[in-house]
């Protein structure tokens, strides 16, 4: 089984600096300011979802992959966009398979506990549709943002300081919690900041708009 977290990283530090960059600045504007721009970023979350699901259903299929996986990302990606309560709920379901089985991959590597981890988180994800809707918003930008920081991070690091960057990887790879503890840390800030600024629009009279307005979704 491939370690996904070495794979990425491993990307990551052979992008150019201003890809890397681009990876950061898309890493802060999730964290920081994703409330804000909720509707295309969660469509753009389900499209990208809908591309790996198409993929592996292609494959398993035995038909050309890009064709399939193309054509469920533009599906899943126009729901989410349209409808905004089901792009959170696609958004959250994908973003919480995606890192309840990341979590376990950093102990076990076993295809079956990958798999029940997967089916958890996704059923975890769908159900949070239902228990903190408000806030599930905030909640899924800053996740995605905490781990496009740690991507754009590595990417930067590998351009304009090699030996950190390695140094980095070799940690993250010999310390299981390493990483997960870091994504902890930037999801306790993004959140902080984002959950401030929304309160601050109730306060002041601000608003998102009509555009990521859950109520009128």
């Amino acid at each position: 089984m491939q370690d996904y977290q070495n794979l990425a990283f491993y990307w990551a530090g052979g992008q150019s600096a201003a890809t890397a960059l681009v990876i950061f600045a898309l890493g802060l504007l999730f964290s920081l300011q994703g409330f804000r721009f909720a509707r295309p970023l969660f469509a753009l979350t389900a499209g990208a979802g809908g591309f790996v699901i198409g993929a592996l259903l292609a494959r398993a299929a035995g038909v050309p992959a890009f064709p399939v996986a193309a054509g469920a990302a533009g599906i899943l990606g126009c729901l989410g966009l349209v409808r905004f309560r089901l792009g959170v709920m696609i958004s959250s379901t994908f973003v919480f398979a995606t890192l309840v089985q990341y979590l376990v991959a950093r102990f076990s590597q076993s295809s079956t506990n990958l798999l029940i981890a997967l089916v958890f988180g996704a059923a975890l994800g769908m159900s949070l549709r239902w228990v903190c809707l408000r806030s599930l918003p905030i909640i899924l930008t800053v996740i995605q943002g905490a781990g496009l920081l740690v991507l754009g991070f590595v990417g930067v690091t590998g351009n304009l300081a090699p030996s950190l960057a390695s140094t980095f990887c070799e940690w993250s790879r010999t310390i299981p919690l390493m990483i997960p503890v870091l994504l902890v840390m930037l999801f306790v800030l993004g959140y902080s900041v984002q959950a401030n600024q929304a309160q601050g629009d109730l306060t002041s009279g601000g608003s998102r708009g009509a555009w990521n307005a859950l109520e009128l979704a």
